[in-house]
């Protein structure tokens, strides 16, 4: 059993967080309150899609790590990675347990040597692919081994840190703090894991997020980098809670995951992908 001791003035700022929720406007509240219902929808739609979720390329076998978000275990990522391994890819869970964060599991090295211990026994560079909290963690094994990293694409993670909090994404903040006894982030740090988790990774190493503006958990605009050469933002249509079985975030990873290796091109949106993909902010 977890114990939580806390000053008068923990106290004090966990009643002040719980309070500023009632300051979320009505469509941040209409979101967060809407996340599971939709996310009901995405699941049906995705039984519904089955034979357009096949038009993606097939993969070259190269291996791939999907992350789970925030307080979720592989469970949460079966059916995307039994999706991936159809394509023709070498899929593999985190084997992490339940993501607490980095500070629950030991640091990042666990889980850097669990991909290392891939890249080894394949001999081929791993994709990571990551959900939420899942994404800062893979943009984290990127900063120590970039070496085994093939390329990451991250799903409604927070990992730009340039945009200032809201309500919302402080209490997750305040729930982590809890869990771990101190908080995530690097000491300075804004958001779940590295103060600023692009700043050490090299520029040539694509990197794809996808985000939805109908995010009722991580703001949207902590989601989104600053494309580049090796970097692009793919929007789609969403809830949070509903990416891991999204149509659209399933055949947009099968699709990144089948660009050979040194030869990233950005999403193409022409044709009826531009109904399924708005045209991104960034």
């Amino acid at each position: 059993m977890l114990q939580c001791k806390k000053t008068p003035a923990q106290w004090s700022d966990a009643n002040q967080r719980s309070t500023s929720l009632m300051k979320l406007n009505p469509i941040q509240q209409m979101l967060r309150i809407t996340e599971l219902p939709r996310a009901g929808i995405e699941m049906s739609a995705l039984a519904a899609v089955g034979p357009w979720l096949t038009l993606t390329p097939r993969g070259d076998g190269h291996p791939v790590v999907v992350i789970p978000g925030f307080l979720a275990s592989d469970d949460s990522t079966a059916i995307l990675r039994e999706y991936l391994k159809f394509r023709g890819y070498k899929v593999y869970p985190w084997g992490q347990g339940r993501n607490l964060g980095s500070v629950r599991m030991g640091g990042y090295q666990p889980l850097v040597n669990h991909v290392l211990k891939i890249y080894r026994e394949t001999g081929r560079r791993v994709s990571l692919v990551g959900w939420s909290l899942g994404g800062v963690h893979a943009l984290a094994v990127a900063d120590r081994a970039d070496y085994a990293v093939r390329q990451i694409i991250t799903l409604g993670s927070p990992i730009n840190q340039n945009d200032s909090s809201n309500e919302l994404f402080e209490t997750l903040q305040s729930a982590a703090r809890k869990l771990n006894g101190q908080v995530i982030a690097t000491p300075g740090g804004k958001s779940f894991g590295l103060q600023d988790p692009l700043k050490n990774i090299s520029p040539t190493l694509p990197i794809t997020t996808m985000y939805s503006r109908g995010d009722g958990v991580v703001p949207w605009q902590r989601s989104v980098i600053e494309p580049g050469s090796h970097r692009e933002n793919i929007e789609l249509y969403g809830s949070h809670i509903g990416l891991g079985v999204n149509p659209a975030v399933f055949y947009a990873t099968a699709d990144r995951l089948a660009l050979p290796q040194n030869g990233f091109k950005a999403f193409h949106r022409q044709g009826w992908r531009g109904l399924t993909y708005p045209k991104p902010i960034h």
